[in-house]
């Protein structure tokens, strides 16, 4: 298994699957410059390269408006994303991943309760081959 651990959040992933896990440091309040270190980190671990995505929000207690704004956006917080399943177990982290729920995005985008359902759905993708069109 390959782990980094940044600042806010611990990204890991087995080493012949194409899916990252990302769990949020604990009482995480996400403001512009801390969605924008999220993404950078994301993007270095996977060094930038498409993958499929499994984020545990449940630490999260809060979100800025500019921070949703910009992990809305295709350019960076869904840059290079081929699937992604989001973990939730307080409302701030089901408003968060609702942000990605209703967001129009060219990949598959599911909410869970459960981290072993997300990572089977997500592992499904990766096998099925789902790629962007």
């Amino acid at each position: 298994m390959l782990i980094k651990k940044y600042r806010f959040v611990t990204c890991f992933k087995e080493l012949n699957s194409n899916i990252i896990h990302s769990e949020f440091s604990k009482n995480l309040n996400v403001d512009l410059d801390i969605a924008k270190e999220l993404v950078a980190n994301r993007l270095d671990f996977t060094e930038n390269k498409m993958h499929y995505l499994l984020i545990d929000y449940s630490n999260t207690q809060q979100i800025t408006p500019e921070a949703k704004d910009y992990m809305q956006r295709s350019d960076s917080g869904l840059k290079n994303i081929l699937g992604a399943a989001f973990i939730a177990s307080n409302p701030v982290a089901v408003l968060m991943a609702n942000i990605f729920l209703k967001t129009q995005t060219d990949f598959p985008v599911k909410f869970f309760t459960d981290k072993t359902d997300a990572n089977n759905w997500l592992k499904k993708l990766e096998k099925d081959g789902f790629s962007k069109q």
